[in-house]
């Protein structure tokens, strides 16, 4: 019990005070003088030296060797002057007092050697205990993070803290000397990955410490830092890659097949036409099925070109002033009365909004080409007025509706509803590019819809004009020109 209580303080890296050490020493010998003497009535005086020795013992492992020489000193003129003969003087009329005082030189030399190894081996113990955590903190700075070079300025406040330096710099290059630091180049696999610089001057052990204990961990740790971003990097191209063939796998698969059937229908439609004998009703038959298979092809490898262009990121709208009217006017005539009835209802006076007609055409015209495939030759109502500050245009069919884990989906390049009819099916493009166009042209398109009570785009444009981007500013200046 008494060793498992005594056993951390011994092992302290710091030692008491020195007045506290004098006072005990002070004390216990004291203490020591005044027991001997009811205790030399029953018991030979000499023996009794011995009660000194807990005293020495007590001072040198607490206080360190100095000290506990002091006590062995101090109890050996105490019980020289006390209690050896011939008492009250410092002088020693036997040879076995000399032999006392050395015994208690011996004590206190041994004790205090061994309490300054204790001493030792703790605060190294200790040292290594911190060097231990600044690594593990370093490392789950430097490891744990994306931005690598704000890890380092907080690493480096750790360090100089842990060296007790002023500050600190960690860098992945080079840094120039400055007055008044202390430079470290930080290697790995025989090339430089860094340099370390302590602001302030360090002691030559504190230097041999650093270079010896903790320019290795730091080496290490940012080595596997930098090694993890190139993988990060590595893994970023790769996904990136991946991604890109999946989008071409995509499109491949999607377009093959539309890019297929109208061409299948115009060779068919010539092999069909007699060349020897033509008549008018054969050949008008073949230029309507060409007229027909031609037009669905020149729409779909418009879209494919108005994606690549929204992708690319060079569909900078020409911004003039237009009417939500005529817009939707020219996108009913692009889709065709023939494919749906549209009932078109616009409020009058609406007022005037500033974008690029043409993408704005080729977006209304999408959605209406979308209702129109899935309206089951029921009629779809557009209708558009001012609501609130803005203008909104409402598309709503009557066909089988949308489920709510698919209404965000339809706007992806490519992507089909999978419980789609094969003949409702298209390539997938037309939403994507319709929340491109008009997202640039400062609008937003939301979809409303329960399965088998039909779909609700709503379209809402805001009445203050959106500002010109600078590259759609360039073109019209271009235009203007």
């Amino acid at each position: 019990m008494t060793s498992a209580v005594l056993s951390p303080r011994l092992l302290r890296s710091e030692r008491p005070s020195l007045l506290a050490g004098l006072l005990v020493a002070l004390a216990s010998v004291a203490a020591v003088t005044g027991l001997i003497y009811p205790l030399k009535q029953v018991t030979p005086v000499l023996s009794l030296g011995v009660l000194y020795v807990p005293a020495v013992l007590l001072v040198s492992m607490f206080w360190g060797l100095r000290l506990g020489v002091a006590a062995s000193v101090l109890s050996a003129a105490a019980f020289n002057f006390f209690h050896l003969p011939p008492g009250g003087r410092f002088t020693l009329a036997d040879e076995r007092d000399w032999v006392a005082l050395l015994a208690f030189v011996v004590v206190a030399v041994a004790t205090g050697l061994l309490a300054e190894l204790a001493r030792a081996r703790g605060r190294e113990a200790q040292q290594r205990r911190q060097e231990a955590d600044l690594a593990a903190e370093m490392a789950h700075l430097l490891l744990g993070t994306a931005d690598l070079d704000e890890a380092l300025d907080v690493a480096a406040e750790r360090l100089a803290a842990a060296v007790g330096a002023p500050s600190a710099t960690i860098s992945l290059g080079q840094l120039d000397p400055a007055d008044g630091s202390v430079m470290f180049t930080l290697s790995s696999a025989g090339g430089p990955v860094g340099t370390l610089r302590l602001a302030g001057t360090l002691a030559t052990h504190e230097r041999v410490r650093i270079v010896e204990r903790l320019v290795p961990s730091l080496e290490s740790i940012l080595a596997a830092a930098l090694h993890r971003a190139e993988l990060q990097a590595e893994v970023v191209e790769t996904a990136a890659l991946r991604r890109s063939d999946e989008l071409k796998t995509a499109v491949l698969r999607s377009v093959s097949h539309d890019l297929r059937t109208p061409l299948t229908a115009i060779l068919m439609a010539a092999a069909a036409l007699d060349p020897q004998r033509p008549t008018s009703e054969n050949v008008g038959e073949v230029r309507e099925q060409v007229i027909d298979a031609a037009t669905r092809l020149w729409r779909l490898i418009e879209k494919l070109l108005d994606l690549s262009v929204l992708q690319a990121g060079r569909a900078a709208p020409r911004l003039v002033w237009y009417s939500v009217d005529e817009v939707l006017q020219e996108a009913l005539e692009q889709v065709g009365a023939a494919s749906a009835v549209f009932k078109l209802s616009v409020e009058p006076g609406m007022p005037l909004l500033q974008g690029d007609p043409g993408q704005l055409e080729r977006a209304f015209a999408n959605v209406l080409e979308n209702a129109a495939r899935y309206s089951c030759d029921k009629p779809v109502s557009v209708r558009a007025r001012a609501v609130g500050g803005r203008i909104r245009v409402l598309i709503v069919d009557q066909g089988p509706g949308i489920a709510r884990s698919e209404q965000e989906r339809i706007f992806l390049p490519f992507y089909r509803t999978p419980d789609a009819p094969a003949q409702h099916s298209g390539p997938g493009l037309g939403l994507a590019i319709t929340r491109g166009f008009l997202e640039l042209n400062g609008a937003k398109i939301s979809v409303e819809s329960h399965p088998g009570q039909g779909t609700s785009f709503v379209v809402e444009f805001p009445l203050q004009a959106p500002e010109p981007s600078p590259i759609a500013a360039g073109v019209g200046e271009e235009a203007a020109s």
